[in-house]
């Protein structure tokens, strides 16, 4: 995410001087958007960005408990750099959000520069590789031209200019959504993987007429009504996340030329898969343990990691309530579009 939004963000000069330092890893980073008190809500960050005209510097601050970054990942103790989401404020006029790389330490030495301050936020539920952290800001300065001038820009003399459309800002956060798409399938199909094994070896009481041998639990029918529909379901949602990805790639070859006609229709794609597949990997994980009794309980079955993984994806990168309400409000436009006889984007011509 810290090079997607280097490389999104950045006007011409800028991506030559930070994308070779990120891609040959002199220097490492995180993406630093979330706040304690601000997830989803993008608009509502508090963090700022104040411009001090006499050093051509930006003075960036944590001004309250909430504003604190929480929860990206590596920013507790592995990062150098991060691409940190801040209120512009010049001569205390808001300019909005806007993005900013802000050093954090000594790429040497790996301590903590002046005015910065960060940890890591403790055990997990799971995923415990990854270093999800907290950080705040004490008037901490950078060079104005760390501010990423690619969609806007602000001369030293405060003059700011929007340059492309602000709603780039979303894109990262659709990646993520991507990868959501394709991760949760994989997951499920794995749990069902382990699942279908054990009821093939596992066998379950003597039905079988004329026969003394106890029958394998995969041949009852209980047990197939249960998996079957979730094998099939999420076989089909593999196709999916192939199709969202093309047209993700596609979306973002257009924003490239200056084309932002997909931006909607992907964000209400992306918006409702995510909370749908991590639904159903919920779902899967969940009866395709059951449906392997004691054994599904023991942590050597598999099912432990695969949950442990699984469970924060609802919540993370949109809460699936919050997801589900975007993209039900988009399909909400297209029929008040219908209603006055206005074309509709693919793939959503049918509410007409």
């Amino acid at each position: 995410m810290f090079q997607t939004a280097v490389e999104t963000f950045s006007n011409d000069e800028q991506k030559k001087l930070w994308l070779p330092l990120i891609k040959n890893h002199k220097i490492m980073g995180c993406y630093a958007q979330t706040e304690l008190g601000h997830g989803s809500n993008v608009a509502a960050l508090e963090t700022t960005a104040i411009l001090d005209k006499s050093t051509d510097e930006f003075v960036i601050n944590s001004p309250t408990i909430t504003s604190t970054k929480y929860w990206p990942g590596d920013l507790g103790r592995f990062t150098t750099h991060g691409v940190v989401f801040a209120r512009c404020m010049v001569d205390k006029h808001d300019y909005g959000v806007q993005a900013f790389v802000v050093p954090f330490r000594d790429v040497n030495t790996y301590k903590r520069l002046k005015g910065f301050e960060s940890g890591d936020m403790g055990a997990k539920f799971g995923y415990h590789s990854k270093d999800n952290g907290w950080a705040t800001f004490d008037h901490m300065r950078i060079p104005r031209s760390n501010m990423l001038m690619g969609i806007s820009s602000l001369s030293k003399e405060g003059e700011f200019k929007i340059l492309g459309d602000p709603k780039v800002l979303y894109t990262t956060m659709m990646l993520i959504r991507t990868s959501i798409v394709e991760v949760c399938p994989a997951y499920s199909l794995l749990a069902l993987k382990i699942a279908l094994r054990y009821g093939s070896v596992r066998r379950q009481f003597s039905t079988i007429k004329g026969q003394r041998i106890e029958r394998k639990i995969i041949d009852y029918q209980t047990f197939q009504h249960t998996l079957t529909p979730l094998l099939a379901q999420n076989v089909s949602l593999c196709f999916v996340a192939n199709y969202i990805k093309q047209e993700f790639k596609e979306m973002n070859d257009k924003i490239a030329e200056g084309n932002f006609d997909k931006l909607p229709v992907m964000h209400h794609l992306l918006a409702g898969l995510k909370a749908h597949v991590s639904d159903v990997m919920m779902t899967t994980l969940d009866k395709a343990r059951r449906s392997c009794g004691g054994a599904g309980y023991q942590s050597n079955s598999g099912f432990t990691e695969l949950a442990s993984a699984g469970s924060p994806i609802p919540t993370y990168e949109g809460d699936n309530t919050v997801m589900l309400l975007q993209s039900a409000r988009f399909v909400f436009k297209l029929v008040k579009a219908a209603q006055g006889n206005k074309p509709l984007p693919y793939p959503f011509s049918y509410i007409g």
